[in-house]
């Protein structure tokens, strides 16, 4: 356990300043944009909603899906998005300076019954998502905001 102290004094400086906050992304968006901003979002998957609860009085409908799509597409800032790889979500975010990278990961709930079962799922971003991999050194959590 003494071991991960110095890693949980570097997430503790790190992570010292941020904000949790439960209110509408529309109002949180609008209220943080800046050209220095980055915004992950991690929506209820298009045509699952209904296996999400607590997301309000009507769930998170396709109007939803469109509210965020329309409040991204506005902002100052960048932003990152996760979703399933859907058609409904591959024509809502086809638009000039919208990169959609395909990818997949292990599906969780089958690899009880499908080892190694695999999920797609596709990253949407508003910036170019290569650039990372041009870089010369992988960054992590405790490099950001430094130099390098």
């Amino acid at each position: 356990m003494r071991a991960n102290f110095p890693l949980i004094e570097q997430a503790h400086r790190r992570l010292k300043d941020v904000v949790v906050e439960n209110k509408d992304f529309e109002k949180l968006i609008r209220q943080y944009d800046r050209p220095v901003s980055l915004f992950y979002c991690d929506p209820p998957y298009h045509a699952t909603e209904g296996y999400y609860q607590n997301i309000g009085e009507d769930g998170f409908t396709e109007k939803d899906h469109i509210r965020l799509r329309d409040a991204l597409l506005s902002i100052e800032g960048k932003f990152l998005l996760s979703y399933n790889d859907d058609a409904f979500v591959r024509e809502l975010y086809d638009a000039p300076g919208i990169q959609i990278e395909a990818v997949t990961r292990l599906n969780n709930i089958k690899q009880r019954y499908d080892p190694n079962c695999q999920f797609a799922e596709v990253f949407i971003a508003n910036y170019d998502m290569t650039e990372r991999q041009r870089a010369a050194t992988q960054l992590n959590l405790f490099d950001f905001g430094q130099e390098i």
